[in-house]
């Protein structure tokens, strides 16, 4: 059992900025001897206490779904499970995040959710619904806790996994080292763009067309847009270090220019529902082609905001501020004015292509939503990941640099 200082330690621990006063066990299931999952309530100082998920013991995966295939295991549930029964073998996917996968002999994997919430949970949703689109995994069943007072909280998703794929991130990073190399020209270390810029307008269709919902933006959620974006860059000038509130202060009066644009579009963007946190990281690379994961939608919002119609142009924006962010990560090792060129010409590259390959976009409403999308970045890092905060310096810079489309 985790104490309170391992806890705060842990990368999935979404509650850093509080002070933890407590845990305790509030239920278990317990498959088999020495594994075990627990739901554990932490306490805070101030605020409400928090559930998260501790799978205890190595193994546990295949003994707690063998548990569950007859029925309910106490409050614990498995749901349009099919044929995941007789998996024998587990493996940790040996990725640093906000929640915990796993691999099931070979052909499952079961992404385990930390920090819970109650509710319909927005990615056991949407892979549902998506299961069909050649882009996503396909759904294999998830996990629940009903609770004593009738609230459930989704505990996992298990989806296919995808035989000789690799994260998006660690792929891309390569294609980019080998352009630094000279091991590839820039035409073909950025041509991948436009496949990704075509499956991203996919799956956005496919959400579209998903049956929950869509409509205009109204004026209110223009405004309620803008101001939301100023309110979260004065909450970043107090989070961030003298220095960051500096150099951003300096240039607080041109990104809230560019921030005003969110109010007036060229016209109101149809709204669906969107992936939400949309970035190189979100997307897996095998040789069928990208395939997109991780349908939550950003891990700090609630459940119910991650669930709410939205831009898919939002998406559009934090795809390509990341595909800068991977590059601006790259050069902190190549500091040499030729890898800046070089890796300057590959952004731009990636990103014409990408918005070659998606379709026509309103180029002021993209620009104002990377500006928020990049401002929101200096909140993450300070909050969860300080060592990262020199990327959404450098972006924004760099952002800013370039001409606005207006």
């Amino acid at each position: 059992m985790l104490d309170p200082g391992e806890l705060v330690g842990e990368r999935w621990f979404a509650d850093k900025d509080r002070r933890v006063a407590g845990v305790r066990v509030v239920d278990s299931l317990e498959p088999s001897p020495g594994v075990a999952l627990l739901v554990i309530e932490v306490e805070f100082v101030h605020g409400p206490p928090a559930l998260y998920t501790v799978p205890d013991g190595s193994g546990l995966w295949p003994a707690l779904l063998a548990a569950l295939a007859d029925g309910p295991q106490g409050r614990f549930e498995l749901r349009d499970a099919g044929d995941l029964f007789g998996l024998r073998q587990e493996r940790l996917l040996g990725i640093d995040q906000s929640n915990t996968s796993y691999v099931l002999d070979e052909r499952v994997v079961l992404k385990c959710y930390r920090r819970l919430q109650p509710g319909t949970h927005p990615e056991v949703e949407l892979v549902t619904l998506l299961s069909g689109a050649p882009e996503v995994p396909a759904a294999r069943g998830s996990l629940h806790y009903v609770a004593a007072d009738g609230s459930e909280w989704a505990l996992a998703l298990l989806q296919d996994f995808v035989a000789g794929a690799r994260d998006g991130w660690g792929w891309a990073e390569d294609v980019l080292r080998a352009l630094l190399a000279g091991e590839r020209s820039l035409e073909d270390a950025t041509a991948w763009g436009a496949e990704l810029g075509t499956v991203s307008r996919r799956l956005h269709d496919a959400l579209a067309a998903a049956g929950l919902g869509t409509r205009p933006a109204a004026p209110e959620d223009l405004r309620a847009w803008r101001r939301a974006a100023e309110e979260q860059l004065a909450r970043v000038l107090e989070l961030v270090d003298a220095e960051t509130a500096a150099e951003l202060g300096a240039e607080a009066g041109r990104i809230r220019a560019e921030l005003a644009h969110l109010e007036v579009p060229a016209q109101p963007p149809l709204l669906t529902r969107v992936h939400g946190d949309y970035h190189v990281g979100q997307i897996l690379h095998s040789p069928a082609g990208f395939h997109v994961i991780d349908f939550e939608g950003e891990p700090t919002k609630p459940a119910e905001e991650r669930r709410a119609l939205g831009a898919p142009l939002r998406d559009v924006a934090a795809m390509l501020r990341s595909i800068d962010h991977l590059a601006r990560w790259v050069l902190r090792e190549l500091p040499d004015p030729e890898s800046q060129r070089t890796a300057e010409a590959w952004i731009a590259g990636a990103r014409s292509r990408f918005l070659g390959a998606y379709g026509p976009v309103d180029a002021g409403l993209l620009r104002a939503l990377e500006v928020e999308k990049e401002t929101y970045e200096f909140s993450y890092a300070a909050t969860f990941l300080p060592s990262w905060m020199f990327v959404p310096r450098a972006s924004m810079r760099a952002l800013l640099a370039e001409p606005s489309p207006r």
